[in-house]
């Protein structure tokens, strides 16, 4: 593991990788193994901003609910009895026993240690055998919650009570895409890795192009032999939303065979391309015209992250009598494919980081400018800056390193 010295959050370190792309290195490699540096990602990262936790779809009733481990907190993701959607802790209040397991529905939520019970709004109903304890308070036992919030079918949470809104947060996105309709697709297959690499590099390797071509050869060759593979475009608000943009050729989302619709009322333009989308810090969202992929990342620890996938495709594709055998043996295989070389690659990144004589390089102007303007995201939520808000128009340090 790489060394961690006394002033890895001294701003001097990194005026290299804030200089303009054409002159900028990419980030110390000690950020990428330092449980120091770790340790305040999460702090002012991920406990300040709005994380997507699962799709609304998940928990439909009331009553539902589902069990999640997000930055090592235990939550409970659920729609109370009036349908409104929550995040609470799963931890009793009494000695701390998971309250629930996986996913299910239920009118209560009691602790299968010693039957405390909370309402679905974390409030403690009942607790037995405490007649006796002095000054015992019911109500100041209630289960810790978490903000959670929804748009476009995903649920979000937030530990921060101060942040802004989720809405107010997304900037332009919903505008962007608001005719992908995803709030009414339907999540058809997941898949859960846990690969050995520090999230940064799997961020760093989804915001670019210029591997494709060498990581994403198997997949190239068996799916779009022949493909040409040409330079990604970029738009969005640096420290908000970048979204890379490919022909379809490239994107390796759309089969060349298609056989499945594309969703109705979308432009000419998002016909012919796949969107690479990343809302800061955790969604990771590919839109090709015919259904979305996101990719959720949980860091679990400097040197481990757990990426769980997701497909989600329009109900009137899924409900075509192809539509399983068509997405079994068209559309998923790619995208397996896909997973398994980025996964690949990013562990070979972390292993090679972190020798001795392991050194931070040069970024290309041409094709990691969306990676660029990532580094500029950490360095000003890490080392601190005097960064105004993004949507508010003023300059910070994330855009001025994009300029």
């Amino acid at each position: 593991m790489a060394k961690t010295n006394d002033s890895i959050f001294s701003p001097q370190n990194y005026t290299k990788t804030l200089a303009p792309i054409d002159e900028a290195h990419p980030l110390p490699l000690n950020v990428y193994t330092s449980p120091e540096w770790y340790e305040r990602e999460i702090e002012t990262i991920f406990l300040k901003t709005w994380l997507v936790a699962t799709r609304e779809e998940e928990i439909p009733n009331p009553g539902d609910y589902v069990r999640l481990d997000v930055i090592g907190e235990p939550l409970i993701i659920l729609r109370d009895r009036e349908g409104v959607v929550r995040a609470v802790s799963a931890a009793c209040r009494h000695r701390g026993s998971e309250l629930v397991q996986g996913k299910g529905n239920c009118k209560k939520l009691v602790c299968p240690y010693h039957a405390w019970t909370y309402s679905l709004t974390g409030e403690l109903l009942a607790a037995p055998s405490m007649a006796d304890a002095k000054g015992f308070d019911k109500s100041q036992h209630n289960l810790p919650t978490v903000r959670a919030e929804t748009w476009a079918g995903f649920v979000f949470i937030n530990f921060d009570p101060a942040a802004k809104p989720l809405l107010d947060s997304l900037g332009g996105l919903p505008d962007r895409f608001r005719q992908y309709r995803m709030e009414d697709m339907k999540v058809t297959k997941k898949w859960e890795n846990r690969f050995n690499a520090n999230w940064k590099i799997w961020v760093e390797n989804s915001r670019e192009g210029y591997h494709v071509r060498t990581v994403h050869r198997g997949t190239l060759n068996a799916y779009y032999p022949g493909a040409k593979v040409e330079k990604f475009s970029s738009e969005g608000v640096p420290g908000v939303y970048e979204v890379n943009t490919s022909d379809n050729e490239n994107g390796l989302y759309v089969p060349r065979n298609k056989t499945l619709p594309f969703i109705d009322g979308l432009s000419d333009d998002d016909q012919e391309c796949t969107h690479f989308l990343i809302f800061y810090p955790h969604l990771l969202l590919n839109l090709p015209p015919d259904r979305i992929t996101f990719h959720q990342y949980f860091p679990e620890g400097p040197e481990w992250t757990r990426i769980v996938t997701w497909c989600c495709f329009p109900q009137s594709t899924i409900d075509r009598e192809d539509f399983e055998k068509e997405a079994e043996d068209k559309y998923y295989p790619p995208m397996e494919l896909f997973i398994e070389e980025d996964k690949g690659i990013c562990e070979l990144v972390q292993r090679g980081i972190v020798g001795r004589l392991a050194r931070p390089g040069r970024f290309s102007p041409s094709e990691e400018k969306t990676v660029h303007e990532f580094a500029a995201y950490v360095l000003d939520h890490v080392i601190g800056s005097p960064s105004e808000d993004p949507l508010s128009g003023q300059e910070s340090v994330g855009q001025s390193a994009a300029e």
